[in-house]
């Protein structure tokens, strides 16, 4: 219970409001989008064949840039570590793809190889990771994973809709024979695109609450005089590669059904609705 403030919270119907994206940087009313063209394409599945991907950046084992203290609080140096993790679900939140694309900056980190032998990240169970320099999407990593997800909904005989942004990595010289490639115009992603308009908030909240109890739990064995089991204190929200891997995809695990719903309603099915567009936010209630 949070007291006083949670009573007050619900006896006046006050709500927390998170807002994220970038929507409010974007005047949608004012572009020149075929609503009309878009409506149709969609109209034309139902909701469980109707599938978004995107990817994110995630800095896996950076710290928070934030804190509640009594005094001033010295940060620490920022650590850039990080993947881009591209996630795929469908409208009415029943598939969320569970073999994730991760892409990092290495073959084998040293964090894969386990009793002195080399091993790739299939062997840890994640067959769609992939790595360059830059550790971000490319056109032939976009490739690979359409590809894929043709084949499955070919296996499966189904017929689907897949939403892109139209970022220049998602392009391809390929035309699946199950998925249609829906590419949302310029400059309306933020306001049309489903998993930024909150999924990957989602995603990434959870990750971090993993995150955080981690380093809980670290705090209590300093408080216990254990600290040489865990090194700097600096290195509390430290975590390798392979660890933030797993973390990825129970991260994702946790995110609902009825979160996604929420978003797919709140972004492009609100907007082919012909209702007033507004700044999406995230509403967290008093619990």
């Amino acid at each position: 219970s949070q007291g006083w403030m949670e009573k007050f919270g619900k006896r006046h119907y006050i709500k927390m409001n998170r807002i994220h994206g970038e929507a409010g940087s974007t005047d949608i009313e004012s572009l020149q989008i075929d609503k009309a063209a878009i409506k149709e394409k969609i109209e034309a599945y139902s909701a469980c064949d109707i599938y978004n991907f995107d990817e994110t950046v995630l800095f896996y084992a950076a710290p928070p840039r934030t804190t509640i203290s009594c005094q001033k609080f010295s940060g620490w140096k920022e650590n850039k570590k990080r993947l881009t993790v591209g996630l795929l679900c469908n409208a009415d939140g029943t598939d969320k793809w569970s073999d994730i694309l991760m892409i990092g900056h290495a073959r084998r980190p040293n964090c894969f190889n386990k009793n002195n032998k080399k091993q790739e990240a299939v062997d840890h169970g994640f067959s769609m990771y992939h790595y360059n320099s830059n550790d971000w999407m490319t056109r032939s990593i976009f490739h690979v994973f359409l590809h894929r997800f043709d084949r499955s909904m070919k296996a499966q005989n189904c017929k689907v809709l897949l939403i892109l942004d139209n970022f220049s990595g998602h392009i391809v010289d390929y035309a699946p024979t199950n998925v249609e490639l829906l590419f949302l115009p310029p400059n309306t992603t933020s306001h049309l695109q489903p998993l930024d308009g909150g999924i990957i908030w989602a995603f990434k909240a959870y990750f971090k609450r993993k995150q955080y109890a981690k380093a809980y739990q670290y705090i209590g064995m300093i408080q216990n005089d254990q600290q040489n089991k865990i090194g700097a204190i600096d290195k509390i929200f430290e975590i390798d590669q392979l660890w933030s891997m797993k973390w990825i995809r129970e991260a994702w695990e946790s995110v609902s059904a009825k979160t996604i719903e929420n978003c797919w309603n709140a972004t492009i099915f609100h907007f082919i609705e012909d209702k007033d567009s507004e700044g999406i936010s995230k509403t967290i209630y008093w619990l």
